[in-house]
């Protein structure tokens, strides 16, 4: 491998990296500097496009490739470790065996039945790896979309997001609060950081960061405090967590409703054994009892006895039932990600059907996000940004300042600078205009270098995509219009090749703070005096050698902190109480608009004053000696106002229709949001959360704000959650209390969350759904659906695909079970009377072709029926089987059974089947006698073919499993099921029609005179009239479901406290189970990369 120029090898980074120490880093690299150049990476301006392939070919992708899956051979030959098939198998050689001795057989190709099952076996084997193939191609592919995530770096030296898979050696990569680290790096700024390196380290307490003593970040560990900028040194398997990944192997643990179907299929399969047993005993016992001799030839009944009772244990295990949810889950995997979420936990599929409650956040989720300042209050004077439709309060309204208005100096320049400068510093967005990766750069007001101002022309021609926080987004975007350039701010902040060496101190918005601000060291500010934009903003600053406090958050609350206000002209004057008045009522006006409110503030803080230590309590409740800068009680108070800002977040098209629809569906919606009360209810209105005609005086049973919800104790929050709707200025534990308390009482919990703070809620939940656009990578990790849209509407679109896997899987459950019992019993009763099963061994294994594969494809596949939020949740506890399925069951099985018996007895069965008289009479010594061998041949046949057709019918009614009459409604929509329900048509048509096949399957056919059974017919198969009365019988058993289901049933059994109290034990089981292997996997230092590869289906 060339070195490509670089000084170190990626065996060299990979050392670094393992030691972190900051002597290595010094005395091998030298520094942080040395490292930078030695990767021929710029810490400003990142790598250039051009120099990336020379990174990736040298340094390696950033991308440990997953062991090779099973091999279709291997998955194959797998499928012969089934205990039933093995000795099928052994059998089956020994009937060949047998048949080809003509001393032991009485048949002239008596090897053929032999050869027929050993074929049908290898084509169920066949089947049976197609598709567990296919299966774990599809989850593959799945793992691979769930695993790339998005990343900021910055190259060309503009921040642009890439796929971690992109990430080289020498990239430098922008981390904010919630991210995940892409790989191993160096920080090369660092801003009150912290991570949690418990996966990789076992270290349960978060590590600081900073550039002194300890810059090293480790790849998958999560930003869970502050941010910074890191430059990437070692990727895929030469970092740690790439070299752990690449010493592990993926694990698949079963899903709750993969447990219950295989608990079901042991019982199952135990009754089949049974039966199986009882019937070669019964078959035994008759050979005896009729008093035969020892015949060589014998030894051939005794095999055919024993193939057929191993067929009985083949049909009656239902193996398909495991592939029906396997195929069900990846179907509806598949389609949910074209739905926009993105499952990463297998077991969320199908949790998803039983969620009877849903916490959502509203911003994103509820709403667009595309936040928009459309009122704004500054001093006495409100603003409007017009979009057509105005009421009579507008009418006092001026519109909102745009770059006209400060160069006509309608609206003073310097507070709109001391605005853009708050909007662009104390922040994290981003602009991007089409595909130039970053937002034009605004002239001043006095225009650009051809006279002309920027203004919403160059907005009509250009489509701005905010990058980052949408609110933020949205005051970058006015004072874009205001004719700034956020840009030309922030490179000021560039002070000796650090991004923002200028700020001499940032604090983090939190949903418990409800605010965020930064300290500017304006000594280090670059330029200030001489930058154009911020003439007049410069002169409501006290000492351009100070700190400027830039700060903003929650209305109410940064109302409170402030002492001054700053009047349109310019002057500072006490915010006394009246303004203070007259800004609730505004803040409230806002609100009832459902306008989310902001205030922007700032100050000055003198250096003498802001470089005193003083005694400081801090978030983990420790005192210690700080400077002032540092300090959030001491910057964030005594602040001056600059204004109000209500900000406009539309809700999103059809979110109230999906309200109403979870609400038909027996799902409540919860509304926990950070927005005030006011807002929130007037939100909570607009998508159908609470009813419009609400009144006051019962409004504080639906809706409470954080505040009080935390003073509230677990008996005075249990009363109200029957009827609380709605969370205002909530806090993520107040997220947390909620999922807790609704999951105590039984309910199956879906939450929402983007923040790092909503982990522990996301955990919490049956199934937790972080936001894919808003989504930090904490949430994201902590998640086990990723809304990939952020969209409410993907989330009820997501129950109903949960709904869907437990609706196929029992439509399934249905078909088989109906088969199973129809044949085992026919089976049983044939050995019992007749001494032979009027189904042959390779018949009911082509029966379980049909039921095990093609069925669970035909049923397993299909799409949520229009329907499925038409009724209550299918609780967790309830069983598998409902009352409607086990009816249905009873009916067509009994129907089945009934049809079959009345065709085997004797005359009966001749007149039914219009058995011809060639067939039934035959000359012997002169006399036209009955012919037994050949009647008895022939209604086999029509056994057969009714019985094939019957399941092939009973498909279509196992398409509904309640009380639905309709069961061809949507059919036209499944391809699937129709390709398979005229493909199985086809096959039959085959057997009972091809002359080769017709023998192989003992299809009568009197073609051949060798048969002795055909007496004086030459019959090619049955006649027309005996196909029109199977085929008639076959499709009656439609019908009959029909009949059955006017019997009105309720759609599940009700499920008792402990049924439910042993689902709740269940899960805690499995959960223990799961930490159990965590624990003992941490002490084996491989936890991380077993996160890193999510193994699917845990709970």
């Amino acid at each position: 491998m060339s070195s490509g120029g670089f000084r170190h090898t990626p065996e060299d980074l990979k050392v670094l990296m393992t030691d972190a120490t900051i002597d290595s880093l010094r005395t091998k690299f030298e520094g942080v500097d040395g490292l930078l150049k030695s990767l021929k990476t710029n810490g400003l301006k990142g790598l250039s496009s051009k120099d990336v392939p020379k990174h990736l070919d040298y340094y390696g992708r950033n991308k440990v490739e997953p062991r090779p899956p099973k091999s279709f051979c291997r998955l194959f030959f797998e499928t012969f470790k089934d205990v039933t098939i093995i000795i099928l198998l052994i059998a089956s050689i020994v009937s060949i065996i047998v048949g080809s001795i003509p001393s032991l057989s009485e048949e002239e190709y008596g090897w053929i039945d032999g050869v027929a099952i050993l074929v049908a076996v290898m084509i169920v084997a066949l089947v049976s790896s197609i598709n567990e193939f296919s299966k774990e191609k599809q989850f593959r592919k799945l793992n691979a979309i769930k695993n790339n995530k998005q990343i900021k770096v910055v190259r060309d030296g503009k921040e642009t997001v890439i796929s971690i898979f992109d990430v080289v050696v020498g990239d430098i990569v922008v981390m904010e609060l919630g991210d995940q680290i892409p790989a191993d790096g160096v920080l090369i700024t660092c801003n009150d950081m912290k991570c949690d390196e418990s996966g990789m380290t076992g270290e349960s307490d978060e590590i600081k960061k900073d550039l002194d003593t300890n810059p090293f970040v480790i790849g998958s560990c999560l930003i869970t405090h502050g941010s910074g900028r890191m430059v990437v040194a070692a990727v895929g398997k030469y970092s740690k967590h790439g070299d752990i990944l690449a010493t592990l192997q993926e694990e698949d643990e079963q899903t709750p409703l993969q447990e219950k179907l295989e608990v079901l299929a042991k019982n199952i399969g135990y009754a089949g054994i049974a039966a199986a047993i009882l019937t070669f005993i019964v078959l035994i016992s008759r050979f005896f009892v009729d008093g035969r001799q020892s015949n060589p030839k014998n030894f051939t009944q005794w095999v055919g006895y024993m193939i057929t009772s191993i067929t009985i244990i083949v049909v009656a295990v239902p193996e398909g039932l495991p592939l029906a949810v396997t195929i069900s889950l990846a179907f509806s995997m598949k389609k949910m990600m074209r739905d926009q979420c993105l499952v990463r936990k297998l077991h969320a599929c199908e949790t998803m059907g039983s969620v009877n409650n849903i916490t959502s956040d509203k911003t994103g989720t509820l709403t667009l996000n595309r936040m928009t300042v459309v009122r704004m209050r500054l001093e006495n004077n409100l603003y409007l940004k017009t979009s057509g439709k105005t009421s009579a309060d507008d009418s006092e309204c001026s519109p909102m300042p745009d770059a006209k208005a400060i160069e006509d100096k309608t609206f003073s320049r310097g507070v709109a600078g001391i605005f853009a400068l708050n909007s662009s510093l104390n922040s994290t967005a981003n602009l991007r205009v089409n595909e130039d990766g970053r937002a034009p750069r605004g002239s001043s007001a006095k225009g650009d270098k051809r006279g002309k101002t920027n203004t919403d022309k160059e907005d009509k021609s250009s489509s701005i995509e905010v990058i980052g926080n949408k609110t933020e987004g949205a005051l970058l975007m006015l004072s874009r219009e205001m004719g700034f350039d956020y840009h030309e701010f922030r490179d000021m902040l560039v002070v000796d090749g650090q991004a923002k060496g200028a700020i001499a101190h940032a604090f983090e918005f939190t949903s418990d703070r409800k605010r965020m601000s930064v300290v500017v060291d304006l000594e280090k500010f670059g330029r200030i005096s001489a930058a154009e934009s911020l003439k007049g903003a410069l002169d409501l600053i006290d000492d351009r050698r100070s700190y400027l406090v830039l700060s903003k958050g929650a209305s109410e609350i940064m109302l409170e902190r402030c002492r001054n206000i700053l009047k349109t002209d310019g002057t500072i004057v006490p915010l006394t109480e009246s303004m203070r008045s007259d800004y609730e009522k505004t803040i409230i006006s806002y609100a009832t608009k459902s306008l989310r409110t902001l205030c922007l503030a700032y100050k000055s803080i003198s250096k003498t004053d802001g470089n005193k230590k003083e005694s400081a309590t801090m978030e983990d409740g420790t005192v210690e000696n700080i400077y002032n800068y540092a300090n959030a009680d001491y910057v964030e108070k005594d602040l001056t106002l600059i204004c109000l800002v209500g900000i406009m977040d539309p809700l999103r098209p059809g979110v109230t229709n999906a309200v109403e629809r979870c609400k038909r569906a027996g799902i409540t919606v919860r509304m926990v949001t950070g927005d005030n009360k006011i807002t929130a209810v007037a939100i909570a209105k607009d998508c159908g959360i609470l009813p419009d005609d609400i009144s006051d005086d019962v409004l504080d049973k639906y809706v409470i704000t954080g505040p009080e919800f935390r003073k509230l104790s677990d008996v005075e929050l249990d009363a109200l959650l029957d009827t609380l709707q709605v969370i205002a200025r909530a806090a993520p534990k107040d997220k947390y209390r909620l999922v807790k308390r609704l999951k105590y009482y039984n309910h199956t919990v879906a939450a929402t969350g983007d923040g790092s703070n909503d982990a522990p809620q996301l955990k919490a939940a049956d199934v937790g759904l972080a936001m894919g656009i808003a989504g930090t990578e904490v949430a994201k990790e902590a998640s086990d659906i990723i809304i990939m849209d952020d969209n409410f509407l993907s989330i009820v679109r997501a129950v109903e695909w949960g709904r869907a896997v437990l609706t196929n899987v029992r439509k399934f459950l249905q078909f088989q079970l109906t088969v199973n019992v129809a044949a085992v019993v026919v089976a049983f009763l044939g050995a019992a009377v007749l001494e032979e099963s009027p189904l042959t061994a390779l018949q009911m294994l082509y029966v379980n072709l049909l039921m095990d594969s093609l069925g669970a494809l035909a049923l397993a596949t299909e799409d949520p029926a229009k329907n499925v939020l038409d009724y209550e949740p299918v609780h967790r506890a309830a069983s598998l089987i409902a009352p409607g399925m086990l009816r249905n069951i009873l009916l067509i099985a009994f129907y089945e059974i009934a049809v079959i018996l009345l065709m085997i007895f004797g005359a009966t069965g001749d007149a039914l089947l219009m058995v011809p008289d060639s067939v039934r009479h035959m000359v012997r010594d002169g006399e036209l006698v009955y012919n037994e061998h050949g009647a008895k041949a022939y209604r086999y046949t029509c056994i057969y073919n009714f019985f094939i057709f019957a399941q092939i019918f009973n498909e279509i009614s196992s398409r509904r499993i309640n009380n639905e009459l309709n069961v061809f409604s949507g059919l036209h929509k499944s391809a699937m099921f129709i390709m398979i329900f005229i493909g199985t048509i086809g096959m039959q048509l085959v057997i009972m029609l091809a002359p080769g096949v017709r023998y192989i399957f003992h299809i009568f056919d009197c073609s051949k005179n060798h048969q002795s059974y055909c007496g004086d017919s030459h019959d090619h198969g049955i006649s027309w009239q005996s196909w029109t009365i199977t085929l008639a019988f076959a499709l009656f058993t439609v019908f009959v479901h029909l009949f059955g289901r006017l019997k009105k049933l309720k759609p599940e059994f009700r499920v008792s406290e402990k049924a439910a109290k042993k689902a709740m034990e269940r899960k805690h089981a499995r959960a223990a189970k799961k930490e159990k292997k965590a624990d003992k996997a941490k002490k084996a230092g491989k936890v991380e990369a077993k996160k890193l590869l999510e193994p699917s289906g845990s709970d």
